[in-house]
């Protein structure tokens, strides 16, 4: 499996092929890496991109014109090779088309470049999705990267909170296996600052849907900031860890959402779809900052 590298004086980016999955975010001058390392004693993956579908399917399926269609939570992008279009020391495109194994599952055509951009301390992750065809193409789409949490020496996960670019009175979508049960709970009430605490991730998934906010930031002991996370556009938010005790914790800007529990309407009818017409072209972009101080 190849991995491509992205560097500058201040940080070292690598990407892997498979599922052009961020691997890392490393700083030399701090001797800190950022980005989960998928031990998979708690989570095996990195920084899986999320497509055609966010989330879990009721049932595992989806239902297009009368026929039952599968896919496995998250969709397939995440395990497929991408192919290099372009890369140079600080930019990388990598690609991937509809074959003869997606279309069995994803009756679409479809062309999709992840795209990566190194700027100073920050890195820029632009999804562009294409519609080769002249029908719509419905998918939904997102990002689901890890970040090591704790950071600081002699710390721990709890000594860290996320804070929001302005204070959210919000509620969180419960899900039970995957699913989302229909109910929401109030989870901040005019407060930035969500801490981390060890039951936080109880009920699975923290599903956002009408923040304000358009980045977030994560606060060390003493008040210090470590990275900024931004996620304009995206109309959800998930927020997730494995376990009271697993050290990291990913920020999930999606186009798109896991199925209610016992959904069976179609494709095109399922919350947060994207539906892209013939010959047009889907773009949206997030980003991570680095800036703990050396």
């Amino acid at each position: 499996m190849q991995t491509f590298t992205l560097q500058n004086d201040q940080l070292r980016v690598a990407i892997k092929q498979t599922g052009a999955e961020l691997a890392s975010i490393y700083s030399p001058l701090q001797k800190q890496e950022y980005v989960w390392q998928a031990d998979p004693q708690y989570w095996k993956r990195h920084s899986s991109i999320l497509f055609p579908i966010v989330g879990k399917l009721a049932n595992d399926a989806y239902r297009l014109e009368e026929k039952a269609y599968h896919l496995p939570q998250h969709g397939f992008a995440r395990d497929m090779n991408f192919t290099l279009v372009h890369q140079d020391e600080k930019n990388l495109k990598l690609q991937l088309k509809d074959s003869e194994e997606t279309l069995k599952a994803y009756p679409f055509p479809f062309q999709f470049d992840a795209i990566y951009a190194l700027e100073k301390n920050k890195l820029f992750i632009t999804y562009e999705i294409t519609n080769p065809g002249e029908e719509p193409l419905w998918f939904s789409l997102g990002a689901h990267p890890a970040f090591n949490v704790p950071v600081l020496p002699d710390t721990r996960r709890s000594d860290y909170g996320l804070r929001f670019e302005t204070a959210e009175t919000t509620d969180r979508l419960l899900i039970v296996d995957g699913l989302r049960t229909g109910s929401s709970q109030r989870i901040l009430e005019d407060a930035q600052l969500l801490p981390i605490t060890d039951d936080l991730f109880d009920q699975d998934a923290l599903i956002f849907t009408s923040l304000r906010s358009e980045e977030l930031s994560l606060i060390g002991p003493g008040d210090q900031e470590i990275w900024k996370f931004g996620f304009s556009g995206f109309p959800y938010l998930g927020i997730w860890s494995k376990s009271k005790d697993a050290p990291f914790v990913c920020i999930e800007p999606w186009h798109g959402v896991a199925d209610e529990s016992g959904y069976e309407g179609p494709f095109h009818l399922k919350d947060g779809i994207i539906a892209l017409p013939g010959k047009a072209e889907f773009t949206c972009t997030h980003w991570v900052e680095i800036v703990q101080a050396p």
